[in-house]
């Protein structure tokens, strides 16, 4: 399905002609990102995965002053808790051109905050973390999810269901979704094996689906015992390993609260609504989170640590213990 995504002013500017690659790796912008309007992406016809921004991938970029025709993605890495997307191509001019686009990260404070001496920053224009892409924060359809009527599969609960959290509360499923990609590469599931994550049978989560846990030196460095964690950075090749599917169904599930959900045993987020349910979710999808939200759903229940947060210190982690029995 080809559809069309809107950025944010702040969140995008452009580099062409001899601004593009001013030095092996870096290119440099042509104004303030503010001086730039109206940046409309839109996806590409047999795209399995049109938000999942790999390189390589290719999209229709225009904005206000310009436009690119089959621009590659060339880099797709994280600002914090944001993200960077870059992409390349050959603007109407028949110039070489590149648009950074940051959303949710604001990119024209960022500029003005690194403009020293005169001199206006660069930007990165290949991949910065190879292993890091934009993606999914949602749980496989089979993964079944405590409830109080027992355990159910991921994909079979409905808005409206009850769900058991963490703290032994119950909330209500205030919105549910779900989207059928290709399981490879950075779509692929993360596969726990039984009691890596207190899970009392195999999970699968999508890379960036974040887990608690809880760890003495995740206290030391960051002033919390509990964390959330992405999934992907507790990989360690062995019993925690990402699989490759023909394909995978991913499910979104909202509550009233951001909470810690049970899955097979395992302590996991539920959605936490924020830029990736901007960018992954159709306009109806979004509408109908935005008609569910509340201030409460938009507050992270726990401390969130990056990927390269979470990777040191997921040697000393272990699995919190519950704070009451479930209801």
């Amino acid at each position: 399905m080809v559809f069309s995504i809107y950025a944010a002013d702040n969140e995008f500017a452009t580099s062409t002609g001899a601004n593009v690659e001013v030095e092996p790796g870096k290119s440099a912008f042509d104004d303030p990102p503010n001086a730039v309007t109206g940046l409309v992406i839109t996806t590409q016809a047999g795209d399995a995965d049109p938000r999942l921004f790999e390189i390589g991938d290719t999209y229709d970029l225009v904005w206000d002053q310009g436009s690119i025709t089959n621009a590659a993605v060339v880099r797709s890495d994280a600002a914090g808790p944001d993200g960077i997307i870059v992409f390349r191509g050959t603007n109407g001019l028949g110039q070489n051109a590149e648009v950074i686009w940051t959303p949710g990260f604001d990119l024209d404070n960022w500029y003005f905050s690194n403009f020293v001496d005169g001199q206006p920053p660069q930007f990165f224009n290949t991949d910065q973390d190879p292993a890091y892409t934009h993606e999914y924060i949602c749980f496989e359809r089979s993964t079944r999810i405590h409830t109080p009527q027992g355990l159910i599969p991921a994909g079979r609960l409905q808005t409206g269901d009850w769900v058991c959290t963490w703290s032994g509360r119950k909330q209500q499923i205030k919105w549910i979704g779900s989207k059928t990609v290709e399981g490879a590469g950075a779509a692929a599931p993360i596969r726990f094996d039984v009691d890596t994550i207190g899970n009392f049978r195999p999970v699968k989560l999508s890379p960036q689906h974040r887990v608690l846990i809880s760890s003495p030196q995740a206290e030391l460095m960051f002033g919390a015992r509990d964390v959330l964690v992405p999934a992907i950075a507790l990989l360690d090749g062995n019993r925690i390993r990402q699989v490759a599917r023909r394909q995978v169904s991913y499910v979104h599930i909202l509550l009233d609260r951001h909470d810690i959900l049970i899955a097979e045993g395992a302590p996991c987020e539920s959605l936490l609504p924020g830029w990736r349910t901007r960018d992954i979710l159709t306009a109806q999808d979004r509408e109908e989170i935005r008609v569910a939200l509340n201030d409460e759903s938009r507050e992270p229940c726990r401390l969130i640590l990056k990927r390269q947060e979470a990777v040191a210190i997921a040697a000393s982690r272990f699995t919190p213990y519950r704070e009451a029995a479930l209801i």
